[in-house]
């Protein structure tokens, strides 16, 4: 079969970045950030995040292709604020909301085995516990400095 190696939907290949940036040109206070080896579920989150800013007049995301693994996330915000400061607070904010679910979620685990609860709804929280942290993981990740992300480009 032609199917590409698993593998290559989550490793980012040496020499390219997790995240590049692209101002646009021709519209002011706008940009597109590539983001490699991701999918719909950080994509879509990440849109999500970004609609909840009042200075965001447009944030959307689209996979170039089903065998491409990247997404490319496309922001215009006001004079008040720029894409790249869009994107970092969106990442902040989804980072404070991952950590106080994982806290949150954690009390629960911990009283429901105190309660003496079955051990399968015990390890379907693991598996939930196991998501959460992944995706604080991913947020971690980009984090240099006062820039969440490490951004090639423009």
């Amino acid at each position: 079969m032609n199917a590409p190696d698993r593998y290559e939907r989550f490793v980012v290949p040496e020499g390219v970045s997790k995240v590049s940036y692209e101002r646009d040109t021709k519209i002011i206070n706008a940009a597109s950030f590539t983001v490699e080896r991701e999918d719909h579920t950080i994509g879509n989150i990440l849109r999500m995040q970004l609609h909840s800013d009042e200075n965001v007049l447009f944030a959307g995301y689209k996979l170039p292709h089903p065998l491409q693994y990247k997404i490319l996330l496309r922001i215009h915000t006001t004079s008040q604020s720029s894409p790249m400061q869009a994107y970092n607070q969106a990442i902040n904010d989804l980072d404070k909301e991952l950590d106080h679910l994982k806290n949150e979620f954690e009390n629960i685990c911990s009283c429901c085995v105190a309660e003496g609860y079955s051990t399968e709804i015990y390890h379907l929280s693991l598996n939930l516990h196991r998501f959460l942290c992944n995706s604080a993981a991913f947020l971690e990740k980009h984090e240099t400095g006062g820039n969440h992300l490490a951004l090639s480009g423009n």
